[in-house]
């Protein structure tokens, strides 16, 4: 059996990343993104982007996140709906705040009614900042969603 690792990606993955977006939010009131959509998204400034799974072409899990100067943000993080719960998100994001400013700010959004993202979340130190109201919307209907943020503990430096 093949080790899981995680691989950091860029454009050059645009098609594959969108393929996975696609299985991991078809169903969801989230719109996937498209090829194009992806590559746009991975050409910003401060962006960065990860996969996870036993072959680099082959992910079972995306991240993409952006740091700013003030701050960071997770833009999507989706797991293969037949490996949710074995902690791949987890270690997705242990390998994005690896990469960013120990004392940046990591905020998000989720779907108000997506409940194990949510559990996820709060138990990497989220805690609920905001609301936007039906900020989701695909398959005809409108989710609200929830404004996480994480904010690092302070340093006795």
């Amino acid at each position: 059996m093949t080790q899981t690792r995680i691989w950091p990606v860029g454009e050059e993955m645009a098609a594959v990343l969108s393929r996975l977006h696609i299985t991991c939010f078809d169903p969801l009131p989230e719109t996937p993104w498209s090829e194009t959509a992806m590559r746009t998204i991975l050409r910003m400034p401060g962006t960065r982007g990860y996969v996870i799974g036993e072959e680099r072409e082959a992910p079972r899990g995306l991240l993409i996140g952006r740091e700013t100067a003030e701050d960071a943000e997770i833009l999507t993080v989706c797991v293969a709906p037949d490996v949710r719960r074995q902690g791949l998100a987890g270690d997705l994001f242990a390998a994005f705040l690896a990469d960013i400013a120990p004392d940046a700010r990591l905020v998000l959004e989720v779907a108000v009614d997506n409940d194990g993202a949510i559990r996820l979340y709060e138990s990497l130190g989220f805690q609920e900042i905001g609301r936007r109201p039906a900020y989701y919307s695909g398959g005809g209907t409108r989710v609200d969603a929830l404004v996480l943020a994480r904010t690092p503990e302070p340093s006795n430096t």
